[in-house]
């Protein structure tokens, strides 16, 4: 019959029972913030996993644009500035370049225009950095074995920038391939060309630009 008697007791599975059960749970507590801690101070940079806010469209460094001015990818505007990793390795700043001329080169491995132009741009590499020139090619949204291929084919010298998720291009309006950029010692876009670039085209600019 005592199984039919009230439960004298019903909040018996909350009681405390003693001091190792508050410990223990005090414990696990603490590892786990230490473990969180520990997680945040050590991870590595967001950039050597492949890629992360580090790289893509960053704000010109102080000194490099006039109060209130904002770049835009047009003539006569201060070229966006940009941080990107290499084929190489390493990384590439455009506003680094400053005091020099650039041909800022948009492309793609199966673009054909791109293939065709590829030749007279490394040429331009060569024979005018004389003159200050610089030649960047910003590969889009490509593997980095994609890239690889097409440099060693086309003998590239010049430094490959990787735009693996397309941010770059995207703050450039770049909309087909390829697209190039000549930007002045002082930053700032001189001329724009949408499609492939030929030679003649590169001779006319080295003649009103960078060789003049």
């Amino acid at each position: 019959m005592t199984a039919d008697l009230p439960d004298e007791r019903p909040q018996r599975r909350r009681e405390y029972r003693g001091p190792f059960s508050t410990l223990g749970a005090a414990v696990l507590i603490v590892f786990s913030v230490g473990l969180l801690l520990w997680y945040f101070q050590f991870r590595p940079p967001a950039e050597s996993a492949g890629g992360g806010d580090a790289f893509g469209i960053v704000p010109l460094p102080t000194g490099l644009a006039p109060e209130g001015e904002r770049p835009a990818a047009r003539e006569g505007r201060l070229a966006p500035d940009f941080i990107l990793p290499t084929l190489d390795g390493g990384t590439i700043r455009l506003s680094d370049f400053r005091g020099r001329w650039v041909l800022l080169n948009f492309w793609a491995s199966w673009c054909g225009p791109c293939r065709k132009e590829t030749p007279e741009l490394q040429l331009r590499a060569e024979r005018e950095a004389a003159f200050g020139l610089a030649v960047i090619g910003v590969n889009l949204q490509e593997t980095d074995e994609a890239a690889r291929r097409f440099a060693a084919e086309f003998a590239v010298s010049y430094p490959i920038a990787l735009d693996r998720d397309g941010s770059v291009a995207q703050g450039y309006g770049v909309a087909a391939l390829p697209v190039t950029f000549v930007i002045d010692p002082d930053g700032r876009i001189a001329a724009i060309e949408r499609g492939q670039v030929t030679a003649e085209r590169l001779d006319a600019w080295g003649k009103e630009f960078w060789a003049r």
